[in-house]
């Protein structure tokens, strides 16, 4: 019979590492999409500024 296998924490990396880690690349690679495509401005508005203005009201 084999015996099951544990996961032990890592102590060099904190509890909530990999989606810190996961998420700031997400972040990163988000970022290099929108400064590096045509429509910079407009994809911006889209998707980061419009959003935003909606749930906080209009100014």
């Amino acid at each position: 019979m084999k015996e099951k296998k544990t996961l032990k924490s890592d102590p060099k990396y904190p509890d909530n590492f990999w989606p810190k880690l996961i998420t700031l690349l997400f972040a990163g690679a988000f970022i290099y999409w929108v400064m590096t495509s045509p429509n910079a401005d407009a994809t911006l508005y889209t998707y980061l500024i419009d959003p935003i203005q909606k749930r906080l009201g209009s100014f």
